[in-house]
Order: structure tokens, then C-alpha cells, then sequence
């Protein structure tokens, strides 16, 4: 049974030591567009446009497009066609540029929902957009008969039309590369140079794709993580399910993918179910082989990762501890959904940025052009979601570091010379 809670759409955040309620008080937070069902990925064009995602509310199952969600109990997961793309020009003018995309949710909440999922520009001005699945492929076509699902598309943004690059969905069900169960989930991506870079939440991989048509070059399973038992949390499975018997070793999940200064990627992970506290990892990803090391670790349930133009690693958590604390299964939230930005400097020494007060169950971090972080916020929820920005740029508290924090000043530090000159630069950091 595969209980990935949404690498499967989404995700929660929180590091294990980390709580600075000063620093929140510091920053400010300010909310850009509200009303927004499952929102995602977050992109800027040239002119400072923001696009942002919408994995839309699912269907109602009447036309039987539905199929039973591997990370929340089995609940029916149903398609609908409205997911969407939405442009909020810098005046505020918000327009959707394509509104009918096939939305796979939780039925009949639209939470958790799989569709478009990431919006990204390269360096000329072209877009690309990518569609989640969270589910077994082997049931797109089919039963969901949503063959939209699950790729990497170059968009004309003048006419919505889509020209697909790849088909991560066929892919896994051909070669299933992690080697664990049938699942995908293309979460997120970036762009350096005539290549596009996608993590996969439900098939625990990396691709890399060429933007001129070429299609999936490369493929790397991250690694799984063994865990002792005795800091495994489980909520009540059931009288027929012993939580003794289920597996330690933890599928990666990864959610999230920068750019790093030195040209290496980045990758935040969101970790198995029942999704532990402090161990989620991030990764330095090697662009040419897709190997991947551990840079930082102690976190929970990361949804994202951004650089500002000094090198700074932003974090992004969902939900500051395990979300089956917080949220039950088909997706009434019980408890507090708050989540967290923790900043990590080049010399390892991390701060919390932001926590709760209106950060909750966020997925989805760009810097942008005005040294904002902008965050798709209440990202699992449907009609309530939200477009956050918050301002980092403010003095905090520092805060203990683990171990790891060390292999972050070692490989940030090391790059700290690149410093972008204007922040304007930075928008561009994922896709040149």
C-alpha cells in the first residue's frame, strides 16, 4: 500500500528543533490572490508576471473517472476538467490562460488534487508546464481517460496550446525506475540552460528533459532512508494493520527543485508515510549524472526550496508536524495546519523566516523579482487556497544547526562568490 501523502500533491514542512517566534514577528506577510483551488507552482515571466498553478477540485465521480488514492486510505481520487493556469499581471489583473485541464482530486472534498502542477519560463521568455498524477498510471488512459496528466508541455501563452516534451506517467509505467510500487507524481521542475529537471513525489526519481524535443535523457532513483522503529509515529490503522510489521525504510518523496548558484540542483524531500518528524532531507543533484548527496537534514515534510541572490537556501515546510496529526484521512482538517520558511545561509546556520499566522499547508516557492518569496499557500485545499508573499529580507535569530549544517556551509559557502548582481537575475535562477 503506498502512503505517500501526495507525492501525492502535496505536503507538509517542519524542522525538529526549529521554532522562532521573534523571527516570524520580524517579517511580513502579504497575501496576492485568494479563492484558489489546490494551488502549486509559482513562475515568473520577463515583464514580472506571476503564473501560478491550479491543480484544480477533481470531479464528482458520476462519470466514473475515479481510482482510489494510494496516500489517503484508498478514498476516491476523481477527475474533473478544471484545472488551470492563471496570470496575475502586476497590477493585480488576474486571467486564467487555460481552465479546463483534467484536476484528479479527493472526492467530495477537491483536496489534495493532481494536475497542473508547475509553471516555469527559460531564458527566452518561452513557458512550460508541468501536470501531476498521483496515482497508478496504468489507470491514466484508462480509467481516467485523462491523457493530460503526468507530462512536461511547452505552453503558447497566447492561445493555451500545449506541445508535449514528455511522458513521465509512461515512463514509470515502462520502467518503473525507484523499483517501489506503480505510482507517479510530477511535482516540480526547473530549467538550467535547453534542459528542463523534474522530481517525481510518486515514482522517487529525477528526470532530466531536452527542451528541444528530444524527450527524457536521464533518470535517478533518490535513496531510501532506513528509520529506526522507535521514531516511527502511526495514527490508528485499524484493528487488522500491526504498525510493528510495516516497513522502516522510507521512500525520499521528493517535492521540491532549485537551481543552485554553483549550478548544481536542489532538492527537497517530503519523506513516506507516516511522514516522521526531523527527517526529511535535502539534496545537492549533480545536473549531468543525477547523483545525488545529502546536504542539510532535520526537517519535516518539505514542500519546496528557493535562493536568494546571496546564495541563501529558503525551505519551505507544509505542515509543522506529521499531517496525519492535523488532517484526516480524505482531508478534514483536525488540528493545526500551520507550516514554516526556514532560511539556510551559505555557512549552514539556519532561521526561521516565517511560522504559522497565516503560513499553512503551503507548497510551492519562487524568489521573485522584487526580492519577494512568493508561496502557494493552503496549497491542499480546494477554494481557499492562496498566493502568499513573504519578505526575508530581515534580521532573525539564529538558530542551533545539525550536524549536516556543516555539509551546507561546505557546499553553499563554496558558492557564495556567485552572488547575482540584481535580484531581477534571480527569477531567471531556473531556467538558465
Amino acid at each position: 500500500m503506498k502512503l505517500k501523502s501526495l507525492t501525492l500533491t502535496l505536503l507538509t514542512v517542519c524542522i525538529a528543533a526549529v521554532s522562532a517566534p521573534k523571527s516570524a514577528e520580524a517579517a511580513s506577510l502579504t497575501v496576492v490572490a485568494d479563492g484558489l483551488s489546490n494551488p502549486r507552482g509559482i513562475g515568473f515571466d520577463s515583464t514580472g508576471n506571476l503564473y501560478v498553478t491550479e491543480s484544480g477540485s477533481g470531479g464528482d465521480g458520476k462519470d466514473g473517472r475515479c481510482i482510489p488514492s494510494p496516500s489517503a486510505g484508498y478514498i476516491p481520487l476523481c477527475a474533473g476538467q478544471n484545472g488551470s493556469l492563471l496570470k496575475i499581471a502586476q497590477d493585480g489583473t488576474k486571467t486564467n490562460i487555460i481552465s479546463d485541464l483534467t484536476s484528479l482530486a479527493l472526492s467530495p472534498s477537491g483536496e489534495q488534487a493532481a494536475g497542473p502542477a508547475d509553471i516555469k519560463f527559460d531564458s527566452l521568455g518561452n513557458a512550460y508546464l508541468l501536470t501531476g498524477l498521483a496515482g497508478d498510471p496504468t489507470n491514466r488512459d484508462t480509467v481516467l481517460k485523462s491523457p493530460d496528466l503526468g507530462k512536461l508541455y511547452k505552453v503558447d501563452l497566447s492561445t493555451g496550446g500545449l506541445t508535449t516534451l514528455a511522458d513521465f506517467a509512461a515512463y514509470e509505467t515502462a520502467f518503473n525506475p525507484d523499483g517501489t510500487d506503480l505510482i507517479s507524481n510530477p511535482y516540480a521542475f526547473a530549467i538550467k540552460g535547453e534542459t528542463a529537471y523534474m522530481v517525481d513525489g510518486g515514482g522517487n526519481t529525477i528526470y532530466s528533459v531536452g527542451l528541444d524535443g528530444s524527450g527524457i535523457n536521464k533518470v535517478a532513483a533518490f535513496p531510501q532512508k532506513t528509520i529506526d522503529r522507535s521514531k516511527l509515529e502511526y495514527p490508528d490503522l485499524g484493528p487488522d494493520v500491526d504498525p510493528s510489521a510495516l516497513p522502516v525504510t522510507q521512500q525520499s518523496v521528493p517535492t521540491g527543485i532549485a537551481i543552485a548558484p554553483d549550478g548544481s540542483l536542489t532538492v527537497s524531500e517530503y519523506t513516506y508515510f507516516p511522514y516522521p518528524e526531523g527527517e526529511a532531507r535535502i539534496f545537492s543533484v549533480d545536473p549531468n549524472t543525477l547523483q545525488s548527496n545529502v546536504i542539510a537534514d532535520g526537517f519535516t515534510q518539505l514542500t519546496g526550496v528557493a535562493y536568494d541572490p546571496d546564495g541563501n537556501l529558503y525551505a519551505l515546510q507544509h505542515i509543522n508536524t506529521s499531517e496525519w496529526k492535523e488532517i484526516q484521512q480524505g482531508g478534514i482538517i483536525t488540528g493545526d495546519i500551520s507550516g514554516s520558511l526556514i532560511k539556510i545561509a551559505t555557512d549552514g546556520t539556519r532561521e526561521t523566516i516565517w511560522s504559522g499566522d497565516g503560513l499553512e499547508a503551503a507548497s510551492g516557492i519562487t524568489y521573485g523579482p522584487d526580492g519577494n518569496l512568493y508561496i502557494a499557500n493552503r496549497a491542499r485545499l480546494a477554494g481557499t487556497g492562496q498566493v502568499i508573499k513573504i519578505d526575508p529580507r530581515v534580521t532573525t535569530v539564529p538558530e542551533p544547526t545539525s550536524a549536516m549544517g556543516l555539509i551546507v556551509a561546505g557546499a553553499l559557502g563554496a558558492t557564495s562568490m556567485l552572488k547575482r548582481k540584481r535580484s531581477k537575475e534571480l527569477v531567471k535562477a531556473e531556467t538558465v
